[in-house]
């Protein structure tokens, strides 16, 4: 798969905060990732999308970023749901927070994250997201950019 395709994938994003959805919109255009973004704003949101990609009612995404502190089913409910699904249980998923705990981290992989990413303090560390997206999506997908 060459590196224009990489554009034409799509991504959940599972996460509550406007500000960091922008940010998150920002660190894939600074990698040149303009990939389709679906935004879940709660984790019951999410869940409805998944449980409809495998009703076969939409395609199922090719990565997700879930943040692990969202409204109404938490970060890992969404997470253990994905794990489940018979048509994206594989898809990798980079499990955020704004807290770096070794309890979170290792609670996360047990669930099945791909990647965890602590949401840093500064602009330059949260652009770090998009080169973490294009690495997931190279290896899905079996490429080098």
């Amino acid at each position: 798969m060459k590196r224009d395709n990489l554009e034409q994938l799509s991504l959940l994003v599972v996460e509550d905060s406007p500000a960091d959805v922008f940010l998150v919109r920002e660190a894939l255009k600074e990698e040149g990732l303009s990939c389709h973004l679906k935004i879940a704003d709660d984790g019951e949101k999410a869940i409805n999308i998944l449980d409809d990609v495998d009703a076969g009612g939409q395609d199922a995404p090719n990565l997700l970023l879930v943040d692990l502190n969202v409204p109404r089913q938490n970060g890992e409910h969404v997470l253990e749901r994905l794990r489940r699904s018979p048509r994206c249980g594989k898809t990798p998923v980079v499990m955020m927070s704004t807290s770096d705990t070794a309890a979170e981290r290792k609670r996360a992989f047990e669930l099945g994250a791909t990647e965890y990413f602590c949401k840093p303090s500064t602009l330059a560390e949260f652009m770090q997201l998009g080169k973490l997206v294009r690495v997931l999506l190279e290896q899905r997908h079996g490429t080098a950019a």
